[in-house]
């Protein structure tokens, strides 16, 4: 009996390792990433595909011949092509979430026709998929080519003996979500095998969605038997004159990346070449190779060289250092241009090209230096950005996907990128939560001048169970894809993770280890925050941060709740449920408010209150109306947005950055951290950030928001120049009360130094008056050149309210942070402000449609009243629309002229006759169409 036990034990293991090799070999899991080539060497397969489903996987292609298929014009999730195919509505809007549901539970096939050229057939030809978002296999001409896992780019394939040249032929892939087979046990947080983030995985704030299907694109890459792979470029020294670059280019002849791993994963020993026949081959290539490198602008070689390569038959490396003279270099957003070249690398065999590799290039380096704070922590990283030799203070903000599924055309993601150009944001952190974005985001970054720290997708989690090769496939992948990316400059582990805990080991060793072996130029962090860098959401006087965060090198998140503009919530959200809005964190209101609640980011006790305590102070709260609160939080959350960021602007050096939470939602929401709402529309924090990163900026330094009667008001204030402007500027500060009647004059010469800077002042005290209370007081700031151009100003309104003068309060208040109190009874800041009126007249000026969807209005607005005009904004009506002006929300003197530029995106079939307004808490709105 022993003896036939340990037989069919033997017999069960030999059948186990045979179905385990089988399985493994028809594993399309691997981490090289196939360049994409361009002209006649390029098909691509992204566009038109037919989409159709099962309840269980096919065994054969034929089973879908007999099946209705829907046509797919772009790659997007599978949710979002039903919607735009008219079948399901919007899963945005109300509970139209729940209809998708049953997405998750199906098999999904994509099937498309094709014809290669003939000329391509004795090449290899490359397929990859760009993302396949989860599951996946792979038919071509009814032939399984195998399985993959993971979202983020693969599978890729050699298929060329399997196509059939100048003939049509079939494309089959299946696709499967990451939850397929645990609809109901899948938890982000705890996500076992799988690797994909929150946000597109029913994490927290987007718990009805969890994207699936090919979100990105699939191409044909025809490749000669002696070609180039990863062309690798990497600026290391600049001057005026001169910049050093490195290039690394793989030569292939007679092979291609898919035949080679990239180490075992027995645990053999490495480089063991006791059997000689394993080394590397020394037999030099019998044929001429040479590698031409050109670097174009605008139409015209800028430089061009020509390098003999002597390579094995196989693979070989070419490693060249270059100088390319009198360069034009990339520089971040407002520090100088953003020159861009079109790099090739070609390779020509016996004189004649047969491969070329082309990718965009902007010539700048990037370094980091420590920060004068003081060092308090054993981890702990260099902050201080310098690109091109030159230091800066950065001016960030995080990112979200654009879309939570998925749906990511270009041209959208021009107008958000553009926005933040516009603001002066100069760096984009991707979130750990979000995606490893499409190529489309980072080319227009490096177009708008905007930096990039990439956060690989992970986040808030351990992941002891994720597959190590899967895992790897995609961070050597993506790694590879990115590495010329000009924007790129950070990469980071995740979000708000620790990689120390021993659940996180191993995806942490594959982390580093990648990095180090194929991009080791760039920055690296293990998590964010960490090193020195912080996140924090408090509920206290912003003035705090500067105080609390003193020694603090860098902010990587922050920020507070308020809620976007009704116009747009009124088509998520039934609009009944608008109703006891200031009792939302009340028992019950959930309950029936469901809509209202689904569409609310993090609905909780500790959210909702800080949020309507800031709103509180602009208007009565108890009971009030949508448009009421959504201007209220706005308002409350941009005060705050231009305290703390001004507060820590004004700590550099030894502060060295700050990225606000958060640039966009994924989706429609009543109430998130926003600048921008789900839809695309900027809200009053974008404006107010806005304006404390313009290139030289005026900023009181307040000692706190709230004050009592009778208190000496310190007059602190700093000149923020992030420019190389220098030379002596006049600031003036007026201190007005709640009618704008003048209480405080000052004037004084400054001389600002050359930036990255920041210049202290101090001007006399205000003493606010004794029978001051519960009331509100303007600071106002102007700074303005020799030529008496206005150059910065900024606009404060502290107040003085009941509870500072109970002696306890007061003393709590001022020593240490406490909870931004509520004002139930008041005072409120729009009441009070509306009293007294002022006059504004609209001239529009220019008009036109510029670019498909976008519009662009000039417009002159003129107080021709006696009184400031105070939160002057302006607004489109007509048509669904998003749109963003120079500047809104803002403040004008009586008798000033202001001109603004306002962008327009159409969301839907412009309106023929759209209207624009302009008015202010205390001026009545003129309209114009246009």
């Amino acid at each position: 009996m022993r003896t036939k036990s340990n037989n069919f034990v033997v017999l069960f293991l030999i059948l186990n390792s045979c179905l385990f090799l089988a399985a493994q070999e028809n594993s399309l899991v691997q981490p090289y990433f196939i360049s994409s080539r361009t002209d006649g060497q390029h098909l691509s397969l992204s566009n038109d595909w037919q989409l159709t489903h099962t309840e269980e996987p096919i065994t054969n292609t034929s089973d879908l011949d007999t099946k209705e298929y829907l046509k797919v014009k772009r790659p997007t999730s599978v949710q979002m092509a039903y919607f735009k195919a008219g079948e399901l509505p919007d899963p945005y809007e109300h509970l139209n979430s729940e209809k998708y549901l049953w997405i998750e539970k199906q098999v999904w096939y994509y099937r498309k026709s094709f014809s290669p050229n003939k000329d391509q057939e004795e090449k290899y030809a490359f397929l990859t998929f760009q993302g396949l978002d989860y599951f996946s296999k792979i038919w071509l001409n009814g032939k399984l080519l195998g399985e993959h896992r993971g979202m983020f780019g693969g599978p890729s394939i050699e298929v060329s003996e399997y196509l059939d040249y100048g003939e049509p032929n079939e494309l089959v892939v299946e696709v499967k979500s990451g939850n397929y087979g645990q609809w109901d046990t899948f938890d982000w947080r705890n996500p076992g095998k799988i690797v994909k983030p929150r946000t597109v995985a029913r994490g927290s704030s987007h718990k009805p969605f969890f994207a699936v299907g090919m979100w990105k694109g699939a191409r044909l890459d025809f490749v000669p038997k002696e070609h180039l792979e990863r062309p690798y470029l990497v600026t290391t020294k600049v001057n005026e004159r001169e910049a050093f670059l490195h290039l690394s280019v793989e030569v292939f002849t007679e092979s291609h990346s898919l035949t080679r791993e990239l180490h075992l994963w027995e645990n053999e020993q490495i480089g063991n070449y006791g059997k000689i026949e394993k080394a590397p081959k020394t037999q030099p290539y019998g044929k001429d190779l040479k590698i031409e490198l050109e670097f174009w602008q605008n139409n015209e070689v800028a430089y061009k060289e020509t390098f003999d390569v002597t390579v094995v038959n196989g693979r070989t490396w070419l490693e060249k250092d270059l100088s390319l003279p009198n360069p034009k270099l990339w520089w971040p957003n407002g520090l100088g241009e953003q020159n861009l070249y079109t790099v090739k690398t070609s390779l020509f065999v016996e004189g004649r090209k047969v491969d070329e590799i082309d990718f965009e290039y902007g010539i700048r380096t990037a370094h980091y230096k420590p920060s004068p704070a003081p060092r308090v922590f054993d981890r702990w990283k260099d902050w201080q950005f310098v690109v091109n030799n030159e230091p800066f203070f950065v001016k960030g903000v995080n990112w979200m996907p654009a879309d939570v599924l998925l749906d990511l055309p270009r041209e959208n993601y021009d107008w958000l990128l553009s926005a933040a150009r516009d603001a002066g944001i100069q760096l984009i952190r991707i979130w750990g939560g979000g995606i490893l974005e499409i190529d489309d985001f980072y080319e227009l970054c490096a177009k708008y001048g905007i930096m990039v720290w990439q956060d690989f997708p992970k986040n808030n989690n351990n992941t002891p169970d994720w597959p190590q090769d899967v895992w790897e496939a995609q961070v050597v992948h993506n790694i590879v894809r990115l590495r010329n990316q000009t924007a790129l400059a950070v990469w980071c582990g995740g979000n708000e993770f620790n990689p120390y805990t021993k659940g996180n080991a191993t995806t942490m060793n594959i982390l580093e280890r990648s990095l180090d072996d194929f991009d080791p130029s760039r920055k690296w962090l293990r998590t964010s925050p960490d090193f020195g860098s912080t996140h924090l959401y408090p509920d206290f006087d912003p003035t705090w941060y500067k105080k609390k965060l003193s020694i603090i090198p860098y902010v990587a998140e922050t920020g507070i709740h308020s809620i976007p503009e009704a116009k747009s919530l009124y088509e998520v959200v039934d609009k009944n449920e608008f109703q006891n809005l200031g009792g939302m964190y009340d028992d019950g209101f959930a309950d029936t408010h469901p809509e209202f609640v689904q569409h609310f980011m993090e609905y909780s006790p500790s959210r909702v209150p800080r949020m309507l305590s800031r709103a509180s102070h602009i208007d009565n709260m108890a009971n009030p109306s949508l448009e009421s609160i959504s201007e209220a939080t706005q308002i409350g959350a941009g005060e705050f947005y231009q305290i703390f960021s001004e507060g820590m602007q004004s700590n550099y050096p030894v502060t060295t950055g700050l990225m606000p939470w958060v640039f966009k939602r994924p989706w429609p929401t009543v109430a998130a951290i926003h600048l921008l709402d789900g839809f695309g529309q900027p809200s009053a924090p974008y404006y107010f950030l806005k304006r404390t990163y313009e290139p030289i900026h005026v900023a009181l330094q307040p000692e706190r928001l709230l004050w009592k009667a009778g208190e000496g008001f310190p007059m602190r204030l700093s000149v923020i120049n992030a420019t190389k402007l220098m030379g002596t500027y006049k600031v003036s500060a007026t201190i007005l009360d709640s009618s704008f009647q003048s209480l405080y004059n000052e004037t004084m010469d400054v001389e600002v130094s050359p930036g990255p800077s920041v210049s202290p002042y101090q001007m006399e005290s205000f003493n606010i008056p004794k029978d001051f209370t519960s009331q509100y007081f303007f600071v106002l700031l102007e700074m303005k050149d020799g030529d008496d151009k206005l150059v910065s100003r900024s606009v404060y309104w502290p107040r003085t309210i009941p509870q500072m003068e109970d002696s306890e309060y007061y003393e709590n208040y001022t020593s240490e942070p406490m909870d931004w109190p509520t004002l139930d009874q008041g005072p409120w800041l729009k009441p009070i402000v509306s009293k007294t009126t002022t006059n504004l007249a609209l001239t529009v000026l220019e008009s036109g449609k510029t670019d498909g969807a976008i519009s662009s209005v000039k417009i002159k607005i003129e107080n021709t009243g006696k009184h400031a005009a105070f939160m002057t904004q302006v607004n489109v009506k007509g048509g669904k629309r998003l749109f963003r002006a120079s500047d809104n929300f803002f403040w004008m003197e009586p008798g000033e002229e202001k001109v603004l530029d306002i962008h327009i995106k159409w969301r839907e079939e412009a309106p023929t006759r759209a209207a624009l307004t302009v008015g202010a808490w205390n001026a009545k709105t003129k309209t114009k169409r246009f």
